[in-house]
C-alpha cells in the first residue's frame, strides 16, 4: 500500500476515533495514542513494510502535540510493531504472536507453548512468605501460615510472553529451592520429585491493565499495558483442599487458540417454521 493511501486512511480513522483521546485520564495520553495508531495498524492491514504516516501528520490528525505523537510512535517501535530507518521514517515491521493452546490437556502454562517454541524460564523470585491471609484462605491455610512463593518470566524466542506467580503450603516443600525445579515447569516438579499427581487445574482468565511496575518491566510494556490475566487453583489426586494458588500476566504478543468439536450424542434440534 502506498504511503498516500495510508495516510488518507490514517486521517479518515483519526477523525473516527479522537474523541477516545482523553485528557484527565489515569492513562497517559501518548499511551492512549498508541493504543489507538496500533489498532489503525490492525484494522488497516498493514503489512511489513508498509510506511507509516509522519509524526507530522499523526499529530495534526489527532489534535495532539508533536512530543505526544513521538512518544506514541516510539512505543510502536518499542513494541515492535513499526521500525525505523535513518532518513526514511518508520516501517510496520511483521508481527509473529505466540500461539497458545487453550484448554489443552496439558494442565502447566509452560506446556502450552508450542514444541518448536524457544522456551526459557527465569526465576525472578523464590521465598517464603507470610501475612498474606487472603492467598491462605484461598488455600485454605490458618491466616498466618507461611506460604512458598515464586515468581518466573518466561520467554519464547527472545521475547517476554508471560510472567507466573505461584502459592503453595510452605510446611509441605521445606526443601523447595530453585535448582529442584523440573524443566522449568512446577508441575512436573509436584509430580516427578514430590509425587503429587495432578488431577485438575480451575483457571479464571480476564483482561485488563496491567498495574504492577514489576510485571510491567519484566514484560517489557508500559504500565496500564493491556494484558490477560489468570488466576487458578491446581488440585492434587486424593485431596479436596487445592496445592497452588496460580497468577499469571500474558503480555498482548500471545494468541491463545482452541477447537471446539460438536457433541455427536447430542445434534442440534431442528428447527420448524
Amino acid at each position: 500500500m502506498d504511503i498516500q493511501e495510508i495516510e488518507n486512511l490514517l486521517q479518515e480513522y483519526a477523525a473516527r476515533e479522537t474523541s477516545l483521546l482523553v485528557q484527565d485520564s489515569s492513562i497517559p495520553l501518548y499511551y492512549q495514542l498508541y493504543r489507538l495508531l496500533k489498532r489503525f495498524i490492525e484494522l488497516a492491514a498493514l503489512r511489513e513494510g508498509d510506511r507509516f504516516p509522519s509524526e507530522e501528520l499523526i499529530s495534526a490528525a489527532f489534535g495532539v502535540s508533536r512530543p505526544t505523537a513521538n512518544r506514541a510512535v516510539q512505543v510502536l517501535v518499542d513494541q515492535k510493531w513499526l521500525g525505523r530507518e535513518r532518513g526514511r521514517g518508520a516501517f510496520v515491521q511483521d508481527q509473529t504472536f505466540v500461539g497458545l493452546a487453550l484448554l489443552s490437556e496439558n494442565l502447566s502454562l509452560a506446556q502450552q507453548f508450542p514444541p518448536d517454541a524457544e522456551l526459557v524460564t527465569t526465576s525472578v523470585s523464590h521465598d517464603v512468605v507470610r501475612n498474606h491471609p487472603h492467598t491462605a484462605e484461598i488455600l485454605r491455610l490458618p491466616p498466618d501460615a507461611e506460604l512458598l512463593y515464586m515468581r518466573r518470566l518466561r520467554q519464547v524466542d527472545g521475547q517476554p510472553a508471560m510472567v507466573c506467580d505461584s502459592y503453595l503450603p510452605a510446611h509441605r516443600f521445606p526443601d523447595f529451592r530453585k535448582s529442584t525445579m523440573v524443566r522449568g515447569s512446577l508441575y512436573a516438579t509436584l509430580e516427578e520429585v514430590y509425587g503429587y499427581v495432578i488431577e485438575r487445574s480451575e483457571r479464571r482468565l480476564v483482561a485488563q491493565e496491567l498495574v504492577e511496575q514489576q510485571v510491567a518491566e519484566l514484560l517489557a510494556v508500559p504500565p496500564f499495558s493491556p494484558i490477560l490475566y489468570f488466576t487458578g487453583l491446581t488440585f492434587v489426586v486424593g485431596e479436596n483442599d487445592p496445592i497452588e494458588y496460580m497468577r499469571a500476566y500474558v503480555r498482548e504478543c500471545v494468541a491463545f487458540t482452541n477447537t471446539v468439536y460438536r457433541n455427536p450424542e447430542n445434534p442440534p434440534s431442528r428447527r420448524t417454521a
